[in-house]
């Protein structure tokens, strides 16, 4: 009786086969365990626009309820500036918009594309201590190094212009110090790493060099800030993180160096605002001596920075590649035992090759680009340049 089952079954499929419909997709084929540059073009037009829209439903409406129940908004003022400032559920919530967007998309679309969740590397038990207390000390350097230069002098030619940074979330209590370690510090770094250093970066890599992936990378993550004031430093972070990402294949220290980043801000900022000091610029001398002094701490940031790229992850990348070497050396003879015995899902790929999935250029791309990605881009920029305008 089986056997008669297993014929019809056979004949069945065939005579689908034969009237031009393709039968399932094996389970073989269920998930794959590497991105593409489509997925960086997808996921980031993705990250870029359905932020922006939730909070923008979420600010109407949040104005729209506020003067129904009768809150009085002045004259002159931004209603959106006033509910960030005067409530603080409504700064948090505006604030983790972005950021549990950023980690739904991520979930939502390894779920989509039956993608393994394991793509994007990332281990606590493989990680070094030394690697791990220097992606510490590599996110509070970075900040170190460059906010003389970055909000002493093109900080103050950025209010000269009468360009802001927009909302600024108050850190003036220990409590609020806290909430914001979480809010600015801890998410941000987990839910952006997941979605630049893990899908966009990974998808890069595929298509491009280390780099050309590594800029590229960098100005995706700038343009995401969707901000002029934004675009420098993001860029130089990005690009750091994009090299680390790449060298160690460990996602835990980009997010490592991104959280200590954030977090050395939100110290800087609370330090200042107990010192009752309303503009940060006043703070740093724009003489032409101070100029010179921020460009040499910028400079001598780059330098360690170099340094530790080169003594220490070129070092790095060669051990865990000696580390995999060995133990793929222990696995080979159960590898070559699993493709000598094979199965049913094996001779199935082997006689029906037209369900191997591809991901070559398809018309939706320009050479090697995804138009998703040069959409991103392009809207990313007209964000930009729309901050120029208070």
């Amino acid at each position: 009786m089986k056997k008669t089952k297993d014929k019809s079954k056979v004949s069945a499929s065939k005579n689908v086969q034969a009237a031009g419909e393709a039968p399932s997709m094996p389970s073989i084929f269920g998930k794959r365990n590497f991105y593409t540059i489509k997925d960086s073009g997808m996921v980031y037009l993705l990250a870029l626009l359905v932020p922006l829209a939730i909070s923008l439903v979420f600010s109407l409406a949040s104005v729209f309820i506020a003067r129904q129940v009768g809150v009085e908004f002045a004259k002159d003022a931004n209603p959106l500036s006033e509910l960030f400032s005067r409530y603080l559920w409504f700064a948090v919530i505006y604030l983790l918009i972005s950021q549990v967007t950023f980690l739904a998309i991520w979930l939502c679309y390894h779920k989509s594309k039956r993608i393994s969740f394991s793509t994007t590397p990332f281990s606590i038990k493989k990680a070094k201590i030394s690697a791990v207390l220097l992606s510490m000390l590599v996110g509070v350097i970075c900040v170190a190094g460059f906010v003389w230069l970055m909000e002493g002098c093109f900080g103050k030619l950025f209010s000269l212009w009468g360009i802001n940074d927009g909302l600024a979330f108050e850190i003036n209590s220990v409590p609020r110090l806290f909430l914001a370690l979480f809010v600015l510090g801890i998410v941000p770094a987990i839910c952006e790493e997941l979605i630049f250093r893990g899908v966009i970066f990974g998808g890069l890599r595929k298509s491009f060099g280390m780099w050309t992936s590594v800029v590229l990378c960098g100005l995706l993550f700038a343009l995401m800030h969707q901000s002029v004031t934004q675009l420098i430093y993001p860029f130089i972070l990005g690009c750091v993180l994009a090299v680390v990402m790449e060298r160690t294949g460990n996602i835990l220290y980009p997010i490592l160096i991104h959280m200590f980043n954030n977090f050395t801000t939100v110290i800087l900022t609370f330090v200042f605002s107990i010192l009752k000091i309303e503009d940060i610029n006043t703070v740093f001398n724009v003489q032409w001596w101070g100029v010179l002094c921020a460009i040499l701490l910028a400079a001598l940031t780059c330098g360690i920075l170099w340094l530790l790229y080169h003594f220490y992850l070129k070092k790095f990348t060669k051990l865990s590649e000696s580390n995999e070497a060995k133990e793929e050396s222990q696995n080979e003879d159960n590898k070559n035992n699993e493709h000598q015995k094979g199965n049913a899902k094996e001779r199935f790929q082997k006689d029906d090759t037209s369900f191997v999935p591809t991901y070559e250029n398809s018309p939706f791309m320009i050479g090697k680009i995804p138009l998703t990605l040069l959409c991103g881009l392009v809207l990313a920029c007209i964000f930009v340049v729309i901050s120029f305008f208070p």
